[in-house]
């Protein structure tokens, strides 16, 4: 590259041209902008996409990983609690079972009570009796002295306020004795009062 340089003597100013044979190369010590700028956003780049969430979910890793060892240290706990106070879990389902057994419960004597004075107008007998709470049934055998007694008695069952349907066997005659024996099977609804 060629420069023009002017310079001055005694004579006056003369004009000489300047050629520059070497190519024009940046001075290893002269400040580059350029690269610090270049350098600087890739850090920045470097530091939004990848730091920021890697930190985010390191974070996140630790507090899951302090609430399990937490929950692991409450089980134990709990599980020692479990030995040392010899607690049996199948006791506690016994339990459960007992408490739903009391809400099947039903107030025999007075469903025996109506059931003897229904038998009593006919001039029959119990022979036997029995209450199943699980399928809400009475079922009584019942001896009588007539079949007219029988189909009176079918009709008193159903009369009464706490049984919804009778299902019975057909009477037969016991031994020498002109007695007629019957089942009734009473389902039993244990919400009447």
């Amino acid at each position: 590259m060629a420069k023009h340089v002017y310079a001055k003597s005694e004579h006056g100013i003369g004009e000489f041209v300047y050629v520059d044979l070497l190519p024009e190369v940046r001075r290893p010590r002269q400040f580059n902008v350029n690269v610090i700028l270049s350098l600087f956003f890739a850090v920045l780049v470097v530091y939004i996409l990848i730091f920021i969430p890697v930190n985010n979910k390191t974070i996140e890793l630790e507090s899951l990983r302090s609430w399990n060892n937490d929950l692991a240290h409450e089980y134990s706990l709990i599980d020692e609690e479990f030995v040392g106070y010899e607690i049996d879990l199948d006791v506690i389902t016994f339990e459960e079972e007992i408490q739903n057994l009391i809400d099947l419960r039903v107030d025999f004597n007075n469903l025996l009570d109506d059931v003897e004075l229904a038998v009593n107008d006919v001039s029959g007998s119990i022979s036997f009796i029995s209450y199943s709470a699980e399928n809400s049934e009475l079922r009584v055998t019942v001896q009588l002295t007539s079949f007219y007694a029988y189909n009176t008695l079918d009709q008193d069952f159903l009369n009464l306020d706490w049984v919804i349907s009778s299902d019975n066997t057909d009477p037969e005659k016991n031994g020498s004795e002109v007695l007629y024996s019957a089942t009734f099977t009473l389902e039993v609804d244990p919400n009447v009062k």
